[in-house]
């Protein structure tokens, strides 16, 4: 019998996979479990037009994240922060600092999406790369200032 997935199932396939599995595997666990559904005409005909639906909204999001990512990257976003002679910082910046941020410039983007590999503890411009949707990246300038106070 022919089903599509509805969820996950392990050691058979992911939601929306289209399989081939014995009638009582379906019948007796798949179907009343709500795992699957059998592969009608009309459903598979619905698959393809979600799927569809899907790539288009994929595609229309990857543009936009790849415009948000080039003019992300024609800025330059400033942290004031408190430093002693050299250019050390007496604390450190950290990706939820640059997610304030950039939150403050207009930019909606999580603190785990920002990739640091350590927090910056000195002055002056340091790259981070940032993950947007549609699996596009940002190398976005930071620039540490001193604080006034510091």
């Amino acid at each position: 019998m022919k089903v599509i997935l509805i969820k996950d199932v392990p050691g058979l396939g992911k939601q929306g996979d289209i399989k081939e599995v014995a009638d009582g595997y379906a019948r007796n666990l798949l179907l009343p479990r709500r795992l699957a559904e059998e592969a009608t005409p009309k459903r598979l005909r619905e698959r393809e037009r979600e799927m569809a639906l899907q790539q288009q909204r994929s595609r229309r999001q990857e543009e936009q994240s790849r415009e948000l990512a080039g003019s992300l990257e024609q800025r330059i976003f400033t942290i004031k922060a408190p430093a002693g002679e050299g250019g050390r910082l007496f604390g450190s910046v950290t990706s939820a600092d640059i997610a304030e941020v950039l939150q403050q410039a207009g930019v909606e983007i999580e603190k785990k999406k920002i990739e640091l590999k350590e927090p910056i503890k000195t002055l002056g411009e340091h790259r981070v790369v940032v993950r947007l949707a549609g699996g596009v990246k940002a190398e976005i300038t930071i620039a540490v200032e001193k604080d006034s106070d510091g």
